[in-house]
């Protein structure tokens, strides 16, 4: 790979054996370098997340309409062979519309209820979602998707990530005349100090990793019948100390 090109994907700092020893930084040459690796798999679990809502001059006949559409609800997962225990019902939260009466003048309340699905086996969540778009006062759906073995991803990713570093460093130093020594410092996130210590920061190293959890983002209602595949990048700043090649003796 060009000198030119990992120069953009690294940092390297060489520093003399005798700096001072208040120096912000390490006091020995060292190389500093980003790994980096990526993958895009395939989810194999989900959960749904939205609102039932229901209003009514009668609070009454609103809660009504919320237990119909639970009711419904654990009808559709019934029938796509889904556990019960998937589903939870949060609490149900009771307001007045200050803007909004009734022709005859009464108040109109406003009853809402959270509704959080897991969906253990994804050839459910089509019909799943599906089903649930074309009822009526269920509004805010949100999904999230993840992985079962998401730790042991995210171990191969960061022995990945390790491996690139190791192998920028070896270029590196090899360029400079010297070897890789000991790992010295190592972090999957910036080394932010270091970098700021020395002005050389870059802006990439403060933009938030991708979690490995699922999160539950608000979609369309086209984007909610699609199981997307999860991007998952994982970075490492390592500190490798720099050694002399040893000279070859006749």
């Amino acid at each position: 790979m060009p000198i030119s090109r990992l120069c953009n994907a690294v940092l390297v700092l060489l520093l003399a054996a005798g700096a001072a020893h208040a120096s912000p930084v390490p006091g020995y040459p060292f190389v500093h370098v980003t790994g980096s690796a990526f993958e895009a798999v395939a989810p194999d679990i989900g959960s749904l997340d939205f609102e039932i809502v229901a209003v009514d001059a009668d609070p009454a006949a609103a809660r009504a309409v919320l237990e119909t559409r639970v009711g419904e609800v654990r009808a559709l997962m019934q029938q796509l062979g889904m556990e019960a225990d998937d589903a939870a019902v949060r609490e149900v939260r009771q307001s007045i519309r200050k803007d909004d009466r009734t022709a005859a003048g009464a108040p109109l309340y406003e009853l809402r209820c959270d509704v959080h699905i897991n969906v253990s086996n994804l050839a459910n969540w089509a019909p799943l979602a599906g089903g649930l778009l074309g009822k009526p006062n269920l509004d805010g759906f949100a999904s999230a998707f993840d992985r079962s073995d998401m730790g042991s991803i995210n171990d191969e990713l960061m022995t990945q990530a390790i491996r690139d570093a190791r192998r920028q460093a070896d270029v590196m130093a090899a360029a400079f005349g010297r070897r890789v020594g000991a790992v010295m410092a190592a972090t999957p996130d910036g080394l932010k100090n270091l970098g700021t210590a020395m002005g050389l920061e870059r802006e990439e190293f403060r933009r938030p990793r991708a979690a490995a959890s699922a999160r539950a983002q608000e979609v369309d209602r086209e984007q909610l019948l699609t199981v997307p595949s999860l991007k998952l990048r994982q970075p490492v700043d390592v500190i490798f100390r720099l050694e002399n090649v040893p000279r070859r003796t006749r």
